[in-house]
């Protein structure tokens, strides 16, 4: 990928720009980057993904830190180590984990909560469960305990043949 086919990428999905814009930006005419879209549909798609979690929860951070922190950061809950692979496990065993639009995904929570979003260090992947659970009363390492027993109970279920 070239570094205009990034940019159209930075400007098309995470700044949201017009095409008319992306233009002007890229100082290339509009038909050869409007392609890009669908042959970049992977990339965009996953900037897409990393762009929500990013505006839903730490827009104060800038797009490219926290982007660093996604990327690096193992993929599991902090408290119960449930993946994101299990949770679509879990969801495909027990279609109505929750009745709530949420529990699909790991979601982004602070270990310390009277500490904003935007301090990378603070931040940590959490399961639906866990994140709602622990809300501002637990601190992390008194959450842990919990998480454990949470932990238990996802691995009976998720090794349960029935």
């Amino acid at each position: 990928m070239t570094d205009k086919q990034k940019d159209f990428l930075r400007y098309a999905v995470i700044e949201q720009l017009k095409y008319a814009d992306i233009e002007t930006k890229l100082g290339i005419k509009r038909e050869i980057f409007t392609p890009w879209w669908d042959e970049f549909k992977a990339e965009r798609e996953y900037l897409a993904r990393i762009r929500r979690k990013w505006k839903d929860k730490c827009p104060e951070i800038d797009f490219n830190d926290f982007k660093d922190w996604f990327e690096k950061t193992e993929k599991k809950c902090h408290y119960c180590d449930i993946t994101e692979h299990e949770i679509e496990k879990l969801w495909l065993k027990y279609p109505n984990l929750t009745k709530r639009n949420r529990g699909k995904s790991l979601e982004i929570e602070r270990k310390k909560p009277n500490k904003p979003y935007n301090i990378t260090e603070n931040l940590v992947f959490s399961c639906y469960w866990c994140n709602n659970a622990k809300t501002d009363t637990f601190t992390e390492l008194e959450f842990k305990k919990i998480g454990n027993s949470i932990k238990k109970i996802w691995k009976a279920r998720l090794n349960d043949n029935g």
